[in-house]
C-alpha cells in the first residue's frame, strides 16, 4: 500500500470512520490530498484554589471539616510550609487524605513526611508522586511505612530521579511486612521487587477481605 501510495487516500480516522458508518469518507478521487483531522483543544487543568495558609491553619486547630488536604501541582510552596504542613498533621486526628504531587518536595519534605507517619494515627492515603525526592529520602518514607497502621494507600511515582534497585528491593519489603497498604503507585524497573510487590498487595487485599484469614 505504501509503495503504491494507498496511505494517500484516506487517513485511519476516515477509514473506521467509513466502516462504522458505511459511507464513503473521500470522494475526490485517487489524486487527492489526505487532509488532516481535527481534534478539538484540550484546555489545561485550571490552577489548585487552596488556600496554603489557611489550610495549614486549620491542619494546627484540628479542623474536623479538613479531611482532605490537596496541594498538588502548587509549586510555590516553600519547604518550611511543607514542613509545617506535616508537623501540623503529626497530632491531627481529622485527616485522612494528604497529597502532595508536583510540589517540588524534596528530601527534607521527605524527612517531615516520615516523621509524620511515625505519630499520626489517621492519615489513609498519601500521594508523593512527580517530586524531587531521592533514594535516602525514599528510604526514610518507607521505612516510615509501617509506623503509621491506618495508612491503606501510597504513591510515589515520577521522581525527578531514578531510585534505585535498593529502593525498589525495599519498597517490595515494606509491602511485605506492612498487610494495611492495600494500593501502591510506583512503576518498577526491576522484575524481582515487581513480583514481589504484585504478591504482596494481592495478600493485603485478601486479608483484607476475609480478616478470619490472617
Amino acid at each position: 500500500a505504501a509503495i503504491l501510495g494507498m496511505y494517500t487516500l484516506m487517513s485511519n480516522k476516515q477509514y473506521y470512520d467509513a466502516i462504522c458508518s458505511g459511507n464513503i469518507c473521500n470522494t475526490e478521487g485517487i489524486n487527492s490530498v489526505v487532509q488532516p483531522d481535527r481534534y478539538r483543544p484540550v484546555p489545561d487543568e485550571p490552577p489548585n484554589p487552596t488556600d496554603v495558609a489557611e489550610t495549614l491553619r486549620r491542619l494546627q486547630d484540628n479542623d474536623p471539616a479538613l479531611q482532605d488536604v490537596n496541594l498538588n501541582n502548587i509549586k510555590d510552596i516553600p519547604v518550611p510550609t511543607l514542613e509545617a504542613i506535616c508537623e501540623a498533621i503529626k497530632t491531627n486526628t481529622h485527616v485522612r487524605s494528604l497529597s502532595l504531587v508536583a510540589t517540588r518536595s524534596n528530601d527534607l519534605v521527605a524527612n517531615a513526611v516520615a516523621a509524620m507517619l511515625e505519630q499520626n494515627r489517621s492519615l489513609q492515603s498519601l500521594n508523593l508522586e512527580s517530586n524531587f525526592i531521592t533514594s535516602a529520602g525514599m528510604l526514610r518514607v518507607l521505612a516510615a511505612v509501617g509506623r503509621c497502621p491506618t495508612l491503606t494507600e501510597l504513591r510515589v511515582d515520577n521522581q525527578c530521579q531514578r531510585l534505585g534497585d535498593s529502593v525498589e528491593m525495599a519498597m517490595a519489603a515494606m509491602l511485605e511486612q506492612c498487610p494495611a497498604v492495600l494500593r501502591f503507585g510506583y512503576t518498577f524497573t526491576l522484575q524481582g521487587p515487581r513480583a514481589r510487590a504484585a504478591a504482596a498487595l494481592t495478600r493485603n487485599n485478601e486479608l483484607r477481605e476475609c480478616p478470619r484469614c490472617h
